[in-house]
C-alpha cells in the first residue's frame, strides 16, 4: 500500500510540474518536461495504459524517435546505415516526424505515410511515442490531430517506459517516408 501511495504522489508531482500545452507545435528544446495532455488526443500516462490502448483498439503504434547520428570519427566516404533499435512490438518507426522545424514537404510526407498505414482512415486508433521527456511525440500527435485524425493517443513514457515495465521489445528498422 505504501508503494502505491508513493507512486501516486510522484505522479501528482510530475503532473503538477508539467508545462502547459503550447498553442501550436513546440519549437523549443526537444528534451525536457512535456505537458500532461495533448488537446484532441488521449494522453496515456503509463506503460500499462499504452499497452491496453494498443491491444484493445488494435492501434497503429508509431515511434517518431530521431535516427542515431552518424559517428563523427567515421572515415570520409565510409557507408553508414543507422541501426535498428528496440521498440514496442508492431510499431512503425518514422524517424524525426515530431520535429517542429520539419520542412513542409517532410510534414506532408509524414502525414502521407500515416495515411498509407491507416489506409486513409482518419478514425483509426493511433498511438504516437518516442522517449520520456521528449517533445517529438507530442508534436507528431499534434500534427495528426491538426490533420483531422480523431483517435490519436500520445504515450509520453516512450520506449524506456515500456521497457521499464518489463514489456517485450522488438527490433525495428526505420521507415523512409
Amino acid at each position: 500500500m505504501a508503494l502505491k501511495q508513493a507512486a501516486t504522489a510522484v505522479l501528482l508531482l510530475l503532473t503538477a510540474a508539467a508545462p502547459p500545452e503550447p498553442a501550436g507545435l513546440w519549437s523549443g528544446p526537444m528534451d525536457g518536461p512535456v505537458p500532461a495532455t495533448l488537446a484532441g488526443a488521449t494522453a496515456l500516462p503509463t506503460p500499462q495504459a499504452a499497452k491496453n490502448f494498443i491491444a484493445s483498439h488494435h492501434a497503429l503504434a508509431i515511434d517518431v524517435s530521431a535516427l542515431p547520428k552518424k559517428p563523427p570519427n567515421m572515415a570520409p566516404g565510409m557507408v553508414w546505415l543507422p541501426a535498428s533499435h528496440q521498440d514496442i512490438p508492431g510499431s512503425t518507426w518514422l524517424p524525426g516526424a515530431g520535429r517542429a522545424s520539419l520542412p513542409p514537404d517532410r510534414a506532408k510526407a509524414y502525414l502521407g505515410a500515416v495515411a498509407r498505414l491507416t489506409r486513409n482512415d482518419h478514425a483509426r486508433f493511433i498511438v504516437v511515442y518516442c522517449h520520456p521527456h521528449c517533445w517529438s511525440s507530442w508534436n507528431a500527435g499534434k500534427r495528426l490531430v491538426q490533420a483531422g485524425y480523431t483517435h490519436v493517443a500520445w504515450y509520453s513514457g516512450g520506449i524506456e517506459g515500456w521497457a521499464a515495465a518489463d514489456f517485450p521489445l522488438q527490433r525495428t528498422e526505420p521507415v523512409a517516408y
